[in-house]
């Protein structure tokens, strides 16, 4: 939402029927504001176990957004005093979602094409084939001793799609 379009009556319903939402533990928004969104335009960027499954020290099924933004974007989020700030969280989601936006929503399309009984688990939570070693920054390869093809090809969004809505912590959404 942008500042000064909340108003009395506002419907979060409204912003968001038909808008992809990008953000991270988006479940924690979601059920703060009372709201269920379709898991199919949902890219919460929580859900990616495999994103940094090479550094032995941040092993585990949900890493920080903290963790993820110092680790493959080389940049410092929630310091200082004030901690979390919702646009800089809400900015690095999106810049973490950048990283493997095409091979995500080719995936979404082509699991949405599939026959129902040959689908496997939802888009939104099943991008661990998006995140093998040639999406890492080379560094962190090169540390580990694994291969890299030097990193994703990023493509612009396609013509035409719907903006999406970015839903940072804390309840503030930037429109894209």
């Amino acid at each position: 939402v942008k500042p000064g379009k909340a108003r009395p009556g506002f419907q979060i319903p409204k912003l968001l029927k038909g808008k992809v939402v990008v953000g991270h533990a988006l479940h924690n928004d979601f059920q703060a504001l009372k709201y269920v969104h379709p898991r199919s335009q949902t890219r919460d960027t929580t859900y990616v176990p495999n994103l940094l499954s090479q550094p032995s020290s941040l092993i585990r099924t949900r890493v920080s957004l903290k963790d993820l933004a110092l680790n493959l974007l080389h940049k410092k989020i929630q310091v200082g005093h004030q901690g979390h700030s919702s646009v800089e969280d809400a900015m690095t989601a999106m810049e973490l979602y950048q990283l493997v936006e095409v091979q995500w929503e080719q995936q979404v399309a082509s699991s949405a094409q599939a026959p129902a009984e040959d689908r496997g688990p939802d888009s939104s939570t099943d991008v661990e084939q998006y995140m093998d070693d040639q999406y890492w920054p080379e560094d962190l390869t090169q540390s580990t001793g694994a291969e890299t093809n030097g990193g994703p090809d990023r493509q612009q969004g396609e013509e035409g799609r719907e903006p999406g809505v970015l839903l940072p912590s804390h309840g503030v959404g930037l429109e894209f």
